[in-house]
């Protein structure tokens, strides 16, 4: 993003930020630390860079960085905070954009996010698609890998996130569907026959009936188990469902979301949150 473009976003999630800080007992000024983390993802800096960046730009001064911060500022801010501050301002500025709009049509699905190392004792293995220009070499669509998984409901007209989780790379898509669900249902305003689109794994009677139940229309391809044969709903917004795949791929190419260099599931959460953020800087507010 333009620097300048940079500045004039900066007030208003500044200002949601010095409130949200305090809930979690942490004074005004701490705030600035949140709006470096997503500068940081936005930039592409390393700690290093993002350090040289605060104290010689404006920006650095504007977001309160009076001095130039110690080196391992930013490894404490990790080690010590809660990454729920991130998503709770994340959340902040959906709820203010999404105040008064009925959505027509939302997505779920999941990201992989790789695991520093295989020491970490939180991540998991799990099953990810393999990238389409790998799958011309490998014949298999799905592939393990050992990480954690993001896992969103998002607006399909929109492009936006909606309801955010991170959890160890294990946890199956339709496992995850009762909690995201419950908070898109509970925090946005769905209209009547809003359409709910997913892939195959979430081809189950007790999400279709969940959906029905709450008046929203599932659009989800069939899962070909048995004597059914997979097949990909006819519906004509079935297509929207690749909405969520722009969201992953710019949160992994633009904001470096790929390049994991945490261990444990909160620095990992503190890294992905930090990016979603960063993305609403950019396309949101």
């Amino acid at each position: 993003m333009e620097i300048e473009n940079l500045r004039n976003k900066i007030r208003e999630v500044m200002g949601y930020a010095r409130v949200l800080v305090q809930d979690y007992r942490h004074l005004k000024k701490f705030a600035k630390h949140l709006l470096a983390a997503a500068i940081k993802q936005m930039q592409g800096f390393t700690d290093v860079e993002l350090i040289q960046f605060l104290s010689t730009d404006p920006i650095g001064r504007e977001i309160g960085y009076d001095h130039r911060p110690h080196p391992s500022i930013f490894s404490k801010v990790r080690e010590r905070s809660d990454p729920q501050m991130l998503g709770d301002l994340i959340n902040a500025l959906l709820h203010a954009k999404y105040k008064y709009k009925i959505l027509t049509k939302i997505v779920q699905d999941s990201t992989d996010v790789d695991a520093y190392s295989r020491d970490d004792k939180e991540a998991h293995w799990g099953k990810r698609t393999v990238p389409k220009k790998r799958q011309s070499v490998k014949k298999e669509k799905v592939e393990d890998f050992f990480g954690y998984k993001l896992h969103l409901i998002s607006d399909a007209d929109g492009e936006m996130p909606l309801a955010i989780s991170v959890v160890a790379g294990n946890h199956h898509d339709k496992k995850m569907f009762a909690q995201l669900f419950r908070y898109t249902k509970d925090n946005y305003r769905l209209g009547p026959n809003t359409k709910y689109l997913a892939d195959s794994a979430m081809d189950s009677s007790d999400v279709k009936q969940c959906l029905r139940y709450n008046g929203l229309v599932p659009v989800i391809a069939i899962n070909g188990r048995r004597w059914r044969k997979s097949e990909v709903p006819k519906d004509p917004d079935y297509g929207k469902r690749w909405s969520i795949e722009h969201i992953f791929s710019r949160l992994k190419e633009k904001f470096s979301m790929r390049t994991n260099r945490f261990i444990g599931i909160k620095k990992v959460k503190m890294h992905v949150y930090s990016c979603i953020l960063a993305y609403l800087m950019t396309y949101l507010v």
